[in-house]
């Protein structure tokens, strides 16, 4: 039995002195593993100065609430519609302007009829308004992510001027436009709207650069994501991940689609001119395509490949689904047909006007009814001459909507 006990015992020690071997040998491989892998994401390209842009995976949570900056002819009615369906779809509220345009952002501007948020926060900003910090931080809920949009000042210029009908309304062509030797005060309120909607626009001719850029930093601290209309498919991706939403969350119909026959060929030279009367929108879209340029970098140039063409094939099976035709014309663009009912296809062929004043009979009713009413079974009706046809019990009444300035247009 002594011989047998002492067996054991070499046993046990040999045992205490190879398992802690093997198993830290065990482990070496994973540590080796993790030790890479910081080594990967540490050589990772910088963003520079870009806010860090979270990336969707198994720990990140989907974004419920957002500022949206839209800015006219930037493609901003677009992403609007991608964040209106995903808030009527998911039941979130709306901060709902009367009048929209480059007005700032404020408790002040948001009518108690259709505003009855407990703690005067919303879920999401969608219309045209004017950026200002301690407005908007008063309007969103504090987990809102701050999102713009921004397109190359001379295009965005001429776009607007011919979507505007601005040959009309000032009774000479763009061409003359530009060739004229001074501007009055209407004349360059047109100047500078990336500026002006950003709330930064300086009223001087010769606002030094440095100035701009100062506040153009300063806007970067603010502004999670600032996408960039002639990357637009990209700036989609970046926005899918930054808000943790899927493919499907921001797949788009393209809203305003230009017809071709209003738009005459500027040169080169006439398109500088536009640039030097937007000076400060150049200096802006210099700095936010630069950080832009940053973002898709360090996002990878495959994997945004790979994700572009998936985002293109969810477009392509939503045009589908909706059964969408762009065959009809508002104004200087092209307007969809559809004939599918679900709230996404209905809204493609709605103006701003009908859509506002939908969204806003929908908070109207949910306020009227002291937040009882379920927003999620909120579906988007036909329009009778400016006014809501509701698809709810009509003792809630029909809101007149106020229509919108001539910024609103987009």
């Amino acid at each position: 039995m002594r011989w047998a006990s002492r067996v054991l015992a070499v046993l046990a020690t040999v045992s205490f002195l190879i398992y802690p071997t093997v198993r830290f040998a065990n482990l070496r491989p994973v540590q080796q593993e993790r030790a890479d892998d910081l080594a990967v994401m540490q050589s990772m390209p910088s963003p520079g100065p870009a806010r860090k842009l979270e990336t969707p995976a198994r720990s990140c949570v989907p974004q419920n609430s957002v500022y949206f900056l839209k800015t006219p002819k930037c493609a901003s009615t677009t992403l609007s519609r991608s964040f209106t369906a995903y808030g009527v779809k998911h039941g979130l509220t709306f901060a709902l302007p009367v009048r929209c345009g480059p007005i700032p952002i404020s408790p002040k501007i948001l009518p108690p009829e259709y505003h009855g948020s407990p703690d005067g926060r919303y879920h999401m900003v969608v219309s045209h308004t004017q950026f200002n910090k301690e407005g908007a931080e008063q309007v969103m809920k504090e987990s809102a992510k701050y999102v713009a949009t921004i397109r190359e000042p001379a295009s965005r210029f001429e776009s607007n001027w011919y979507y505007g009908n601005y040959e009309k309304k000032l009774n000479m062509t763009l061409t003359a436009f530009l060739k004229a030797s001074r501007y009055t005060r209407g004349h360059k309120s047109h100047f500078n709207k990336i500026a002006d909607y950003f709330g930064v626009k300086d009223p001087r001719d010769d606002v030094p650069e440095g100035e701009v850029l100062s506040k153009t930093k300063w806007l970067n601290e603010r502004f999670d994501l600032v996408m960039v209309t002639e990357r637009f498919d990209e700036s989609v991706v970046l926005l899918k991940h930054l808000m943790c939403w899927n493919t499907e969350d921001v797949a788009y119909i393209r809203a305003h689609v230009a017809s071709p026959e209003y738009k005459a060929e500027l040169s080169e030279a006439q398109k500088d001119r536009l640039r030097q009367l937007n000076r400060q929108d150049v200096l802006l879209y210099k700095f936010f395509r630069e950080i832009f340029e940053e973002k898709v970098k360090a996002f990878g140039e495959e994997r945004m490949q790979r994700e572009v063409e998936e985002l293109r094939q969810a477009n392509a099976r939503l045009i589908n689904d909706c059964r969408d035709e762009l065959t009809e014309k508002r104004r200087t663009v092209k307007t969809w047909k559809v004939t599918n009912n679900s709230n996404a296809c209905k809204m493609s062929p709605m103006n701003d006007i009908d859509l506002h004043s939908q969204l806003r009979e929908r908070q109207r009713i949910w306020v009227s009814s002291n937040l009882t009413y379920d927003l999620l079974t909120w579906t988007f009706t036909k329009i009778l001459n400016g006014v809501v046809e509701a698809e709810m019990p009509l003792n809630h009444g029909i809101l007149q909507p106020r229509f919108p300035t001539e910024g609103e247009s987009d």
